[in-house]
């Protein structure tokens, strides 16, 4: 008999290279995903042997980045797998690129409005893939039950979202039943449902709770929330010392260096629609405890469901209290819409390294439930909303440019808004005159330059220094690049090159230009970044024709190893220019480094003289069959210096020297 496939696929905690694979049964089976790189190629296949209904396979060595096909099942049959059943695993961390994400706020009511706000964000996408989505909690009405996730929520997305997309939730009150007993206990089907990375092992600091985490996607940071179930039975997350405000505040502070970051819970700050943050306790608290601590390490964006509307704000910073204290010059880093559309005042949200300062709320809770607003809706705070019609947000990352969609069930974008990082940007370039030079926008988006160029990069080659200017075809955005041309040292250097002999290292150059030349410096370097002038050669001063010049350098001679040089040549006027480096292998004989006298040697204590002015060195003494019998790190000073080894057997041995990549051996024999 077949299983029948009750529930699934699902996708869960995807990192750079993994991803947890879950669906259900309805019946107890062994366990079987295989993969690979198209669909009628699954070549690789992780099995578990364990009979269970509830399967939950990890894919484990995959590549950043990449798209995989697969097909769920058992030992003995495939339930589900062809060309739709796919994903990608997460960029490399850190990784810029353009990423789109999914929010669904109170989604899992098996409503009209849900298909249709499911519907129209799938027509969005097109053929766009969504690279995660996320829940904000009340993920299934009305109790969060096991049957009511399955007809409110995984018949639902099952089609696409589920078996293409990972999914990231977070727990609403009514994914805890609204029950007292339930906050402390967490004993509610939302726990076994999602496989949450508690460890930290999709990027973030390490939670160890089922209830908060959080992730990186590419250069975007993810901390996901629970803002109504209890922690040790006591604390919340508007306690701020209790331990999910506690880990909060470790994890910002741990990634800082993120490009975005991105905070998601249920319980909003700031609402005036199915329910009040001024006169609701819990929202009262976290506005007034908790959300300061985002906004002081820098968060981008905050998203919450519970009202079933979509309201949305400015760039806020600072507003913790009731709704009639908000004065918008006061607590609105910019009094632009954002919707960045052409409008009057629509530029981006722009946020600056390192105050970094400003965020944006969005409630975003209508994605199944939808109706109802408080009075003197909407919220003063957020004055763009929509209580009339269900939606999903649609957020697109690139680079540092964010922007979100709000889809409405309608098919129509009835809000938009963008933040940009650290654009508008002043640069300098230097450049010799002759020379080209590439100057980027700073931002992503519209590109006029002063040049009538349109495209994000432009090369330029100027004779004379020259300001460049970039801006977006709104004029909300404008860059500004002097290069600065400077006129090249009148000295012509054709070849440069070095050689080691019995004398030390000769150098050799040629010229096939030189105006103005005073004289040439010789820099030497035992590790081709620290330099030290050796030597001076006089110029031509003024010269057409070929010269050639040669310097001795007869400090390096009893030396061993790679030497490096270069030239800095100087005009009459005191400008100076860097030549490439190049590198010198010095070798001297053998007898010159290590010396055993004499050799055969009838004294048993052989004593060992080493060359000076080798640096650090390792000394290995084996046997002849190879068996090491001791090694000596050991600094050669300037002159040389006598080792001893002890009382030696009668025999053969060899000394190896070591220095860097170098080996020098050394046989010696003791009767």
């Amino acid at each position: 008999m077949v299983p029948g496939l009750l529930r699934g696929p699902y996708l869960q905690s995807v990192t750079s290279t993994s991803v947890v694979i879950r669906w259900r049964t309805d019946v107890g089976t062994d366990s079987r995903v295989s993969f690979g790189s198209s669909p009628g190629s699954l070549l690789q296949t992780v099995d578990s042997a364990s009979l269970v209904t509830e399967h939950e396979v990890k894919l484990s060595s995959l590549q950043p980045g990449t798209k995989y096909y697969y097909s769920i099942g058992s030992s003995q049959a495939v339930l589900q797998g062809d060309a739709d059943n796919f994903f990608l695993t997460a960029p490399p961390p850190g990784q810029a690129g353009k990423y789109r994400i999914g929010v669904f706020g109170d989604c899992g009511n098996n409503s009209p409005n849900q298909l249709a706000v499911r519907d129209r964000l799938t027509d969005y996408l097109g053929q766009d893939y969504m690279n995660a989505w996320l829940l904000l909690g009340d993920n299934a009405y009305l109790n969060g039950t096991d049957p009511e996730y399955q007809s409110g929520f995984f018949n639902m997305y099952k089609g696409r979202f589920l078996k293409q997309s990972p999914l990231y939730p977070c727990p609403g009150n009514h994914d805890y039943a609204n029950n007292p007993v339930r906050q402390d206990d967490h004993a509610v089907p939302y726990y076994s449902i999602f496989t949450i990375p508690t460890a930290g092992e999709a990027g973030g600091v390490a939670s160890g709770s089922k209830s908060f985490y959080s992730f990186d996607y590419g250069n975007i940071h993810f901390l996901s929330l629970d803002s109504y179930g209890k922690e040790d039975n006591s604390t919340r997350l508007y306690d701020t010392l209790g331990k999910q405000v506690q880990w909060v505040k470790a994890d910002l502070a741990a990634n800082s260096n993120k490009g975005w970051v991105i905070a998601y819970w249920h319980h909003p700050p700031y609402t005036k629609g199915s329910h009040d943050s001024d006169t609701e306790a819990d929202l009262v608290k976290i506005r007034k405890n908790f959300i300061r601590i985002l906004e002081r390490n820098g968060v981008d964006l905050i998203l919450c469901g519970h009202s079933h509307d979509y309201e949305r704000s400015k760039l806020l910073k600072g507003h913790y209290e009731a709704e009639n204290t908000f004065v918008p010059d006061v607590y609105n880093l910019s009094q632009s819409s954002g919707k960045y559309d052409g409008t009057p005042e629509s530029c981006p949200y722009i946020k600056q390294s390192p105050e970094n300062e400003g965020t944006v709320y969005v409630v975003a809770g209508s994605a199944g439930q939808l109706g109802a607003t408080k009075a003197g809706y909407p919220h003063d705070a957020l004055p763009v909303a929509d209580a009339q019609h269900g939606g999903a947000l649609l957020l697109q990352v690139e680079e540092n440019r964010l922007d979100g969609q709000w889809i409405a069930s309608d098919g129509i974008v009835r809000d938009r808004f963008t933040i940009m990082k650290d654009v508008n940007t002043k640069k300098k370039y230097e450049i010799s005159k002759g020379n080209t030079v590439t100057l980027s926008a700073s931002y992503v988006g519209g590109y006029v330059w002063n040049t009538a160029q349109t495209t994000r990069e432009v090369e330029v080659s100027p004779s004379l220094t020259t300001e460049y200017t970039v801006h977006d075809q709104q004029t909300c955005l404008a860059d500004t690049m002097t290069v600065v041309v400077t006129d090249p040292l009148p000295v012509r250097l054709t070849s440069f090159s070095g050689f080691w002999g019995n004398e030390g290292v000769k150098l050799q150059w040629q010229t096939s230009e030189e105006t103005n030349a005073s004289h040439f410096v010789v820099e030497r370097s035992q590790d081709g970044r620290h330099f030290e002038a050796v030597g001076k050669v006089a110029a031509a001063v003024e010269s057409s024709v070929t010269r050639r010049y040669d310097y001795q350098d007869p400090q390096i001679a009893g030396k061993l190893g790679r030497v490096y040089y270069r030239l800095i040549e100087v005009d009459l006027g005191g400008r100076q220019q860097t030549s490439r480096i190049i590198a010198v292998q010095v070798a001297v004989p053998n007898d010159d480094l290590i010396r055993v006298q004499p050799n055969p040697s009838n004294e048993r204590d052989v004593k060992v003289e080493i060359a000076g002015g080798l640096g650090e060195l390792e000394l290995v003494l084996t046997d002849i069959s190879g068996h090491v019998l001791e090694k000596r790190k050991l600094t050669s000073g300037n002159s040389a210096r006598t080792i001893s080894f002890g009382t030696l057997k009668t025999g053969t041995y060899i000394i190896t020297v070591m220095i860097g990549s170098d080996r020098v051996f050394k046989k010696f024999i003791v009767q």
